[in-house]
């Protein structure tokens, strides 16, 4: 022991700076104490953007949520290391991160940081977990949005090598309206919003969350109609309808792009396991939506009883209505939470097999309140690192 120890304080500050740079943001806040030397380093700007550069070269095992309590807004942060089964959570002090998000607000996330719309307000800000410091974007000027421009679509990319950010805001008239799209960018270097005329070039690795999410150079919608998916070409500037089978009533659906495939998670009434009072009883469906052929393959599906078995165990005033179920992309498995009791389970889209073995979810106040979660698959910054 005292010779490792010997050899690391010997070892040249560049060395150890690679070295160090490779691990986890949460094992490195940590590691701050362990001397003053690691914790000079670790507090440096430099430091942290070598840090963000290694872990964009490797698969990010951390998936990022922002959790709340149902009317009450923004609480804090939770971050599930789903290679070392561990959990980490970093609750708001209530000053990076103002209380009056309480509304429903679209939650987008890309390289460390998470940005949040606020829509009755029209404030958007971005926000480092790490350090609970936030950056309030400047509003959008009147001057770019007609009165009837009611409904917003947001993608927020973060290019790790500047550790700037844009934010693309798509506007329309009606939430079924996808022909008339007004295309607005932020650019953090700038300060600055534009309109676009021009095609725009986003990774398909910025997914979205919800209703819509960016999948080989497509920005794909799902609503509630009788043709549900749409999909608008990026750099042709242009909307269309797919006709992909899904005659299903559908609530709670959510598309997920993972394992490079497409994936709709929806509560669905249609084809059902059972029946009750002889109509179809709701289950809980994983759908592949196979493009290339317009065709639809339901991966699983599971009865109400069966969900509230696997996800809600234990709950003694459990609700009466659908359980709620968030779903989360990592790697080829869809990570499943529940959203009563943060119990989490995992399926391999690829090899169709489920992964039970999370631990518990840490947050105190669970099976008490129903919880909010928007998340993804990414890696953290330093608090030092400057954005």
């Amino acid at each position: 022991m005292d010779m490792s120890a010997a050899l690391w304080s010997d070892l040249p500050l560049e060395m150890l700076e690679q070295v160090l740079s490779y691990l986890l943001v949460p094992d490195l806040y940590r590691y701050r104490t362990v001397c003053k030397r690691w914790d000079r380093l670790i507090c440096d700007p430099k430091f942290g953007s070598l840090c963000a550069q290694n872990a964009a070269k490797r698969e990010a095992s951390l998936i990022v949520m922002t959790y709340s309590i149902r009317g009450m807004g923004h609480l804090g942060w939770c971050f599930l290391d789903v290679n070392a089964r561990q959990w980490y959570v970093f609750k708001d002090d209530g000053q990076s991160n103002p209380r009056y998000f309480a509304r429903t607000f679209p939650v987008r996330m890309d390289g460390g940081l998470v940005c949040q719309y606020d829509l009755w307000s029209d404030r958007i800000v971005v926000y480092n977990p790490m350090s609970q410091t936030h950056r309030e974007v400047p509003t959008v000027p009147p001057k770019c949005l007609a009165p009837s421009y009611n409904f917003r679509e947001v993608i927020f990319v973060v290019d790790i090598i500047t550790q700037s950010f844009k934010i693309f805001l798509f506007y329309s008239s009606h939430p079924h309206d996808l022909k008339n799209v007004l295309k607005l960018i932020y650019d953090s270097v700038t300060n600055e919003w534009k309109t676009s005329t021009s095609p725009l070039c986003i990774s398909s690795g910025s997914k979205l969350l919800g209703h819509r999410v960016l999948f080989e150079g497509y920005l794909y919608s799902f609503l509630p109609k009788e043709h549900p998916v749409w999909r608008y070409n990026l750099v042709k500037d242009a909307w269309e309808n797919l006709d992909v089978p899904l005659r299903d009533k559908f609530t709670d659906a959510r598309l997920v792009v993972t394992a490079n495939r497409l994936f709709l998670v929806a509560w669905s009434k249609g084809r059902g396991l059972g029946f009750d009072d002889g109509g179809p009883s709701w289950t809980f469906q994983l759908n592949e939506l196979k493009i290339t052929d317009m065709t639809r393959e339901v991966l699983f599906e599971m009865s109400e009883a069966d969900v509230k078995e696997r996800f809600e165990t234990g709950i003694e005033n459990r609700s009466t209505g659908l359980p709620g179920i968030t779903a989360f992309s990592f790697g080829n498995s869809i990570l499943f939470m529940s959203d009563s009791t943060g119990v989490t389970a995992a399926f391999d889209v690829v090899t169709r097999s489920w992964d039970r073995n999370f631990p518990p979810n840490p947050l105190e106040y669970l099976p008490h309140e129903d919880c909010l979660w928007n998340g993804k698959q990414m890696n953290l910054l330093l608090p030092c690192t400057l954005w």
